[in-house]
């Protein structure tokens, strides 16, 4: 990118993303020395001391965003190649209007979604916190890995059939070992999408047992264990730590998924 441009344009070009680094960066180093003051990593040891039932939410987050994953990637992955490459009528129509699902907001649902949990005993379920969520995630992974799976062509699938083999059989064994970057894409972003949800726990979990940890900052800041807000912040760092983990793990793979799919084969 930087070899057509000369180096006026690469000196403002640098220039401007470091002073968006800086603008990002300073809030969370912010929080961060903030989460040591006073006490120091003794405000981290206060959380899982006191009574606070961090341990619980940090437990019921990470249930709840390994199940989301786990489902949206595989109904993703079956939707996404069904679309690609089954031929069925009304194809293009159906994922017209599963993609148009992307533009209406989880809040029109809010009535809806609570009438039905409760009219299927579901609330303050795991149950209640996984499948809403991740159904209106669903769309952006078929979505992904839909253009992923167009850019793979039909050899791989027409060599399969003439070999014996069925639709299931060339996803299973070709198409989704294949798309294991765009696959990655879509754990990354449901991944974070579902720790940080606030909506949904805050609708459906009714006892502090079923609460993410999401939650713990206002369950602090509305308790007497808020009374210091060193202790607010040192949640806040442990909040943002598996996200943080998860992408810098996976960052390589994640470049890769974003651009594989931008030109078709």
């Amino acid at each position: 990118m930087f070899k057509s441009i000369s180096l006026k344009e690469k000196i403002i070009i640098q220039s401007i993303l470091c002073i968006l680094g800086v603008i990002y960066i300073v809030p969370l180093a912010n929080v961060v020395v903030s989460s040591f003051k006073g006490a120091g990593i003794g405000n981290y040891t206060y959380l899982f001391t006191s009574g606070f039932p961090i341990g619980r939410m940090i437990f019921n987050s990470f249930v709840v965003s390994i199940a989301q994953v786990v489902l949206i990637v595989a109904v993703a992955s079956l939707s996404a190649f069904a679309f690609s490459k089954i031929r069925f009528p009304g194809r293009d129509l159906i994922f017209l209007l599963i993609t148009l699902t992307m533009s209406i907001s989880m809040i029109c649902f809010i009535t809806p979604l609570f009438l039905t949990m409760r009219t299927l005993g579901w609330m303050n379920s795991y149950r209640a916190l996984i499948f809403p969520a991740a159904t209106f995630w669903m769309p952006v992974g078929t979505l992904i890995l839909k253009n992923y799976y167009d850019s793979m062509g039909t050899e791989l699938l027409e060599a399969n059939m003439i070999e014996g083999g069925g639709f299931f059989t060339a996803w299973y064994r070709i198409y989704a070992p294949l798309s294991k970057p765009a696959a990655v894409n879509v754990v990354v972003f449901a991944f974070i999408n579902s720790w940080n949800d606030y909506l949904n726990p805050l609708l459906f979990s009714r006892t502090e047992e079923m609460r993410t940890l999401p939650m713990a900052v206002v369950s602090l800041t509305s308790s007497i264990y808020g009374a210091r807000p060193e202790v607010v912040f040192a949640c806040l760092v442990i909040m943002a730590l598996p996200s943080v983990f998860v992408y810098l793990l996976l960052q390589d793979q994640l470049g890769e998924g974003m651009t594989a799919g931008a030109v078709k084969g």
